[in-house]
């Protein structure tokens, strides 16, 4: 959070204040009518004792005043970062790398040891921003707090008021456009010759020391721009001190600001003097007087101010000196309320115990206050001076404790029907001892009663019948929110999950029973009874059985936009099961208020009932003013809608001849990213508009299986476009955050970027000739047309080939330019002339034949061979685009023949022309008796590549493809010369060519040469090869072949298996029914890799369906990845089995991970 980065506040303290001449932090103000003097200290905002070099003028100043004056008031820090953090999603449970999506979703469980023991050990670690800003190992040479703190408390335990001078939001507001400002290229040359002989910390240190704040005036002028000092600094000193004017006049103000805000033209210390203010700088020694002050107000503690606060579900009260604000995280609360006046904290830990749960056999200890009890010596800090069993309101412990440094704590600890409630008071020295009484005896904890009633959830998104006494986890904000409650016996539960996705739809019905199978599951529970419903939204209930522990629950879900639902009830009456379920109801969410929000980040208002999510600014690679730019962000409400916004600031050379186009460009990228038909969406409506300089593009995507509705809207405007987008349903109305937020997004008139519907072309050119960087990767971006063909014909031919920066943008304008071929004639004799004079760029050349090919016309491939015979590219990086790529049409292609056969004595050409030849014979357009002439050429230039290949393989290089000579080769293998390039072909052990032979040998009921024979026999990666390619070509290289060899071969293929020290055997067959009512057959095998240490073991297996037409499967419907799945001593051969068969089951559900974790 920006208030309280306070790392980063310091560096900005020291790198930022201007030049004056005198040596001063402490300044008098007088004049312009005061009655009284005022003061202005430049603070250091950390406990470095470099900060506390203060004279005694500091504390009769600090006196002397009436009224403390800080940047922000320390009272409101905590309220202002819950405010900032509250509605980002917390509590969340996903399950991990080998954890389902839908299992951890609803995971509970019983507390780990570790967490109960950590949650007594914790102490104001998390409090350190707040309070003490203490670096680890640096206690000795710091002091107990930070200075700005410091200040605040001298003025507190003097019942001096505290004056913010700065608007919290608007502070915020400033600091985030500098933030997100670019930074200085290159700091001074002065200030890195500097930092040469001292690091930037040092120097700042010094610095500071020495008060010289014309220095740091000048480090910071050196460091930043002056964009962002206007932000940072100019802007928020006039705000301060426009509010200091208004709070001194007839009282003396002593204010304390990072010293950044004091010096400069547009500093703290000027502003006031043209208001006419005399300031001046206030300095002496320093004494014994000011170390007794600072001891004094060291050891001063003043009653703290109390009043009575609650929990946000009611279940505990105390007297506290905040609001009792929780986090949630893994199903548990953390509230922690900073005393700021003393120094002092008050802590909770709820942590949910789930007794109802079944405890499973991994579960060694029962989590209670025996289990507590038995690690209180080690677990809390420092000296236990006392320890009270109590009974009331419920059992548990209150301790005294005194730590090393000799600060006293107090602990209260208890344990309730749902959860162990750990209470902490801490402070400084005896605090806790002369105030503790005064907050514990106020503690309030909800008794135990019995009843329901009816229980809204904040913003009023649902309601349902409750018990009475309950306790709620992370109810009022975003996230999983998680309600326990007893009542005659029975314990009631009720989860809200959410699963923001944008892209997905998944069919209600599934997800609904497939929740519950899974919670059941991670619970050891079996399942009885289940059966789906709708009224209105799709849901599943079932009775849970605990069959070791004859204990059973029903569980019900219910899918409703993004929210789920899990709610569970310990009966077996399946009538009162019912009542519950049935009394949930949904509403529309209700917000108090809505308010012209300003995103900052993303440059746009909206109005909307939470403000704009504090995004922290990256200062690193962050990209030029011209390049485009992408930032997103999402906006959560505690109703647990939400609703995502990306802006993409285009690159300034962009350009789009119309809306129209740029929408299409836009699809097409979203399109790579993801294909909403494939992941279960499909289109309902689009519309697009136009007003002025505003374009939109609305549409929505369903699925006739849910209740679901993706809602986006995309906006262009000057120059960059956003992307918001959403989720709701078919059953209820969007609600008002949605429809607002949809209706009132407005971006800001914020230059940012360039019109993309103008034309860039003579900017390019422009920065082209002053070599300017705008024009680098600019290729893509502009749209070039019949108008600058004459620049175009200018401007290529200029570009040398040791020019790297622009050679992209050439290709794409020699891409675009021959893409106007039909529209002028000026084209194709340019094109031939720039062919002819690239010469020396084989890379321009191979272009434009690739270019030539891709027209899929005669009079294209026409002039590629006249080119052709004029000169030949020789880069072996391009010929593949035009030859190798270029094969859609192969009727077209096949008149390049004869042609290309006078290049295939070229190296460079000799593979892709082969290649091409082989797949037209392949396709049948190409005769054997049409290439026949060339087989000595082919078969001689295969017996080298063989050579070739066989020199590559024992020197690592690289080998060429000896496939298409033997496809080429095959139909005159009798012919002696034929004869020997397969006998030479057999010595490569290449085994994709050679398995080739071997199948085609056998289709044609020819007999297997011995060598060939012997190495398929002692070979078991080859022989699974030729197992697979025979069982897909219909070719049986045994005659007892069946499926189960052909899964082992095919998982051989996958790995790299040692044959005599690793080993690979068939565990079982599986046959498995999926959601598509398909029947999956599985072979599962254990792979044993010997391992010097210890043998590894795996489990692999490739599963197929049904093939039509074909006497074998071919085609795996999924298989084990490398060495397959790891057996563990907690995951056994079974364990693995189990998981794959679900898996494979649900293998067409988007959010059931493939094996692994793998989605």
């Amino acid at each position: 959070m920006k208030n309280y980065l306070w790392i980063g506040a310091c560096l900005w303290c020291l790198l930022m204040t201007a030049q004056q001449k005198e040596n001063s932090l402490l300044w008098k103000i007088t004049g312009n009518g005061l009655e009284k003097p005022s003061y202005l200290y430049g603070t250091m905002h950390v406990s470095k004792k470099v900060a506390f070099r203060l004279d005694d003028v500091f504390y009769k100043a600090l006196n002397e005043s009436d009224a403390i004056a800080l940047e922000s008031d320390p009272t409101f820090w905590m309220g202002e970062y819950y405010e900032e953090e509250k509605n980002d999603p917390k509590n969340l449970t996903r399950g991990g790398y080998d954890d389902d999506f839908y299992e951890g979703m609803f995971k509970l469980g019983h507390p780990e040891p570790q967490l109960v023991r950590y949650s007594l050990r914790l102490g104001d670690e998390a409090l350190n921003g707040f309070l003490y800003r203490k670096s680890n190992g640096g206690d000795n040479f710091e002091e107990e707090t930070y200075l700005d703190l410091f200040i605040y408390q001298a003025g507190k335990k003097n019942n001096k008021p505290i004056i913010s001078l700065e608007d919290f939001k608007e502070s915020q507001y400033l600091t985030t456009v500098a933030g997100n400002s670019e930074p200085k290229k290159e700091v001074d040359k002065w200030l890195q010759e500097r930092l040469e002989n001292k690091n930037r910390y040092t120097l700042m240190e010094d610095v500071y020391r020495d008060r010289n704040i014309s220095l740091l005036d000048s480090i910071g002028q050196a460091t930043d721009t002056e964009y962002y000092r206007e932000y940072m600094l100019y802007k928020r000193n006039q705000n301060m001190v426009d509010e200091l004017i208004k709070s001194m006049g007839d009282k003396s103000i002593f204010a304390g600001v990072g010293a950044a805000h004091l010096p400069g033209e547009k500093g703290m210390i000027h502003l006031l003097e043209k208001e006419g203010y005399t300031v001046v700088p206030y300095t002496s020694e320093q004494t014994e007087y000011a170390s007794a002050q600072k001891e004094l107000l060291d050891d001063t503690f003043v009653a703290p101010t109390l009043s009575r606060k609650r929990t946000d579900d009611d279940f505990i009260s105390i007297e506290s000196f905040d609001e009792l604000r929780g986090f949630s995280a893994s199903n548990q609360t953390f509230i922690m309320v900073p005393e700021m006046t003393n120094g002092a904290y008050l802590m909770m830990y709820r942590i949910n115990t789930f007794p109802y749960l079944p405890i499973t056999p991994e579960e060694t200890e029962e989590i209670n206050l025996d289990y507590i009890e038995n690690f209180l010596y080690e677990d809390i800090p420092g000296e236990i001076v006392s320890k009270e069993k109590i009974t009331s309101p419920y059992p548990g412990f209150d301790i005294l404790n005194k730590t090393k440094k000799g600060d006293y704590q107090r602990y209260r600890i208890y344990e309730t029907p749902l959860e162990l409630l750990i209470i902490k008071l801490g402070g400084k020295q005896g605090y806790v001892k002369q105030f503790g009484d005064s907050i514990f005896n106020t503690l309030e904890i909800k008794q135990v009663t019995t009843g329901m009633e009816e229980f809204n959830s904040p913003n009023k998104g649902f309601k349902v019948m409750f018990p009475k006494y309950r306790t709620a986890t992370n109810v009022s904000l975003a996230g999983k929110k998680l309600l326990q409650g007893k009542s005659d016996g029975i314990t009631y539960f009720l989860q809200e999950t959410v699963v923001n996705s944008t892209n997905y739809i998944e069919d209600d019905k599934f997800e609904a029973q497939f929740i519950v199978e899974e919670f059941a599951q991670n619970q050891k529970l079996q399942l009885k009874d289940g059966y789906l419903s709708k009224n209105p939204y799709q849901s599943y209930t079932a009775l849970a059985q605990d069959t070791i522990n004859n204990t059973a629950m029903y569980l019900h879900s219910v899918m409703r936009n993004n929210k789920y639902y899990l709610l569970g009830a310990t009966t077996t009456d399946k009538k009162t099961a019912d009542a519950y379920f049935n009394s949930l109801e949904f509403n529309t969410p209700k917000y108090e208020k809505f308010e012209t929000v300003v995103d900052t980040a993303l440059y746009f208002t909206v109005k909307s009932p939470v403000d704009a999510p504090y995004r922290k600014s990256n200062s690193y690679d962050r990209p030029k003013a011209h390049e485009s730019l992408e930032k997103s962000t999402t906006y959560y409400t505690p109703a647990n809608e939400f609703i995502r916004v990306k802006m993409e600031k285009f690159h300034d050379l962009q350009m789009y001849k119309d809306a129209q186009e740029m929408w299409e460009d836009y699809n097409n990228d979203l399109a790579d990213n993801y294909s909403f038909e494939e992941l279960g969406a499909t289109l309902k409506d689009s519309i697009t508009s136009q007003n002025n300089d505003l374009y939109t593009y609305s549409r929505t995507y369903t699925d006739s299986s849910s209740a679901k509705i993706l809602k986006y809207k995309n906006i262009y405007y000057k120059g960059r476009i956003y992307e918001i987008k959403t989720v709701y349903d078919t059953i209820q109305e969007p609600s008002e955050f949605i429809s607002n937020f949809f209706e009132t997004f407005t971006p800001k008139d914020t230059l940012l970027g360039k019109d993309v519907f103008v034309d860039k072309v003579d900017i390019f050119f422009n920065a082209v000739k002053s070599r300017d960087t705008l024009a680098f990767v600019s290729n893509e971006l502009l749209r070039f047309n019949k108008k600058h063909i004459d620049q175009l014909i200018e401007w290529i031919p200029t570009v040398k080939a040791d020019e790297k920066n622009f050679k992209s943008e050439r290709n794409d304008a020699i891409k675009q330019l021959m893409a106007l071929q039909e529209e002028d004639d000026r084209v194709l004799p340019f094109i031939e002339y720039l062919y002819e004079l690239s010469y020396d760029q084989p890379d321009v050349q191979s272009l434009i034949l690739n270019e030539l090919m891709r027209t899929e016309t005669r009079k294209g491939q026409k002039i590629l061979l006249g080119l052709l015979e004029k000169d030949l590219p020789l880069s072996t990086s391009y010929q593949d685009n035009f030859l190798r790529r270029n094969d859609r049409n192969l009727v077209l292609r096949k008149e390049l023949f004869p042609e290309l056969f006078k290049y295939a004595s070229i190296s460079e050409y000799k593979e892709p022309v082969y290649e091409l030849l082989a797949k037209l014979k392949d396709s049948g357009l190409m005769k054997v008796k049409q290439y026949k002439r060339y087989r000595d050429q082919i078969i001689t230039d295969g017996k080298i590549d063989i050579k070739r290949n066989l020199s590559a393989s024992s020197s690592y290089g690289s080998t060429s493809n000896l496939l298409p000579y033997a496809k080429l080769i095959f139909p005159f293998r009798e012919e002696r010369n034929a004869k020997i390039f397969f006998e030479k072909l057999i010595k490569s052990k290449n085994d994709k060519v050679l398995s080739y032979y071997y199948l085609e040998l056998l289709k044609n009921n020819e007999s297997i040469p011995a060598e060939l024979e012997e190495y398929k026999n002692t070979d078991a990666d080859f022989e699974a090869v030729i197992i697979r390619k025979g069982a897909r070509y219909g070719v049986k290289p045994y005659n007892n072949l069946n499926d189960q060899e052909i899964a082992r071969a095919t998982l051989l293929g996958r790995i790299n298996i040692e044959k005599k020290k690793d080993s690979m055997f068939f565990l079982k067959k599986e046959i498995i029914k999926t959601d598509l009512d398909e029947e999956v057959s599985v072979y599962f095998f254990k792979l044993i890799k010997e391992n010097t240490y210890k043998d590894k073991e795996y489990v692999m297996y490739a599963a197929y369906l049904p093939e039509k037409d074909r006497e074998y499967k071919t085609e795996t419907y999924d298989e084990s990845s490398s060495n397959g799945i790891s057996i563990t001593p907690t995951r056994d051969e079974e364990d693995i089995i189990n998981k794959v068969t679900k898996k494979l089951k649900h293998l067409t559900r988007g959010r059931v991970p493939r094996i692994g974790g793998r989605y």
